[in-house]
């Protein structure tokens, strides 16, 4: 007999309950197809429920499902235990805050003691700020390593942006960091696609994602902040082409990952 559930291509555990991300990692679960025979006593499902938020149990043994639960989720046998990893550099990240802001505190004092041209703490500020955001969501956070990607992309643009506005504003910042990062982006995307290629649907809202900068990048060639446009131009291209080849060749199953991200 098969049953229709969702899997956590992360965790690797499947979720009985209808549901679209993992309660475990909170990434996008996928739908899969599962008959009594292929995980008889071998796979682990979860459920949720009113009075027990996460509940580990056996498909095969209804009956013992809700007495094996904490017991598995003390000793961590049933499943990943995915929040060790943050608990483990969590006061190291919090040491390196508290570092980072004296730190700041004695530059900034510093540079307003001698009075330079430049405000050199303010450059300091941002990779202080950088640094931090960085490890805090793309090393070390729960989240998702698609999530990681694009937030260390949107960071790494605003803060070289933001390097460039304090040395004299000459817009080489968006001029050639932006386009560029989303072509590098483009072919990360690509290779994640090919690597994780029996799930290379989960990839389209990055796509989506690319489109919509490289239309940002196209305004702001239109308006004249971007005064290179090839690299743009270029950009735009390679996005669109990803995500039309992408819909176009995935036929149903990218149409349906689409309807499902964007619950039509």
């Amino acid at each position: 007999m098969e049953s229709i559930m969702t899997k956590c291509m992360k965790c690797g555990v499947y979720i009985a309950d209808n549901t679209d991300k993992c309660p475990l990692c909170q990434q996008v679960v996928a739908p899969v197809e599962l008959s009594s025979d292929n995980h008889q006593g071998t796979e682990w499902v979860f459920e949720q429920h009113n009075d027990v938020p996460d509940k580990c149990v056996n498909d095969t043994d209804s009956a013992a499902k809700r007495a094996d639960s904490t017991a598995s989720h003390d000793n961590g046998t049933r499943y990943p235990d995915v929040k060790g990893a943050s608990r483990k550099y969590r006061l190291l990240e919090n040491i390196i805050l508290f570092l980072s802001i004296v730190g700041q505190i004695v530059l900034t004092t510093v540079d307003y003691m001698t009075d330079n041209e430049i405000n050199w703490s303010f450059i300091v500020l941002l990779v202080v700020i950088y640094a931090n955001v960085t490890l805090r969501l793309a090393i070390v956070g729960r989240n998702g390593y698609i999530f990681k990607i694009v937030s260390t992309f949107v960071f790494t643009v605003l803060f070289l942006e933001g390097i460039d506005l304090l040395t004299g504003a000459s817009g080489w910042a968006l001029t050639f960091v932006f386009p560029s990062a989303i072509l590098a982006m483009v072919l990360a995307t690509i290779i994640l696609m090919i690597v994780n290629i029996r799930n290379w649907q989960s990839y389209m809202m990055m796509q989506l994602f690319l489109v919509l900068m490289s239309v940002i990048a196209m305004i702001l060639v239109a308006v004249k902040i971007i005064w290179f446009p090839y690299l743009a131009m270029g950009a735009m291209g390679a996005s669109l082409f990803l995500f039309l080849g992408t819909l176009i060749i995935g036929d149903k199953r990218a149409r349906t990952e689409l309807k499902r991200r964007f619950h039509i």
